[in-house]
């Protein structure tokens, strides 16, 4: 049995999905069943789409994030799991500040894409995770086709993350919409590379979507030596 460190609170309520997700998806029938786990949601830590794409507040973000890796590895934590896709622009430097595994969220949706079949997917997701290569840098070892999204849906897509951020409103029938229309072209998957998307109503619903929080919990809990949920 190993304990479990989440650093969230990108955005806070991803975070709370997150503990939610990791808690229905293990294998538990009382309380002693689920896994040890430290949330730090540092929701100080600055943007981190203007980070990546402008260099805004980036010295801060790393400075936080280095303070808080280190709080986990304090608190005896053998795996540490980041859900935010567009985080994992700064992995290797982030690999840097502890010993402690950092579960790879964006390798790890990609290789349950491969192992759905899926080889031709879109992401979506903010800004940076779309336009700086995010996933791009781990997929053609793995085998997976990214499919470039027009300027129309990158920009739709960031509105979409940004209200959900400020209202907290989960209801987004254009977006989903705009994800059936989606499909109709040459992808065989859409990832949900951005925690916000992953709060959508009715998104979960269809078969062809890939969410990258749900990966994410899945490794966490065999990474803790703890069964999934069939």
């Amino acid at each position: 049995m190993k304990k479990l460190g989440i650093l969230g609170g990108m955005g806070p309520l991803c975070t709370a999905m997150f503990y939610q997700k990791l808690v229905i998806h293990t294998k538990a029938n009382k309380d002693q069943d689920h896994i040890p786990t430290v949330i730090i949601s540092d929701p100080q830590i600055p943007d981190r789409t203007a980070a990546i794409l402008t260099g805004k507040n980036e010295d801060i973000l790393l400075k936080k994030v280095k303070e808080d890796l280190e709080n986990l590895k304090k608190q005896g934590v053998s795996n540490i799991a980041i859900p935010c896709n567009t985080m994992h622009y700064y992995y290797d430097t982030f690999k840097e500040y502890t010993s402690v595994n950092i579960i790879n969220m964006v390798e790890e949706t990609l290789k349950y894409c491969k192992a759905k079949k899926a080889k031709n997917v879109a992401v979506l997701g903010t800004l940076a995770t779309m336009n700086c290569g995010i996933y791009e840098k781990y997929a053609k070892n793995i085998g997976i086709n990214i499919i470039p999204m027009d300027e129309k849906i990158k920009n739709f897509t960031m509105d979409t993350i940004y209200q959900i951020k400020e209202t907290n409103e989960t209801n987004h029938k254009e977006f989903l919409s705009m994800v059936e229309e989606l499909k109709n072209t040459k992808v065989d998957a859409i990832i949900l590379a951005c925690t916000e998307l992953s709060l959508i109503e009715d998104i979960a619903t269809y078969d062809f979507v890939i969410d990258a929080m749900d990966v994410l919990s899945y490794e966490a809990i065999k990474k803790s030596g703890f069964e999934i949920k069939k």
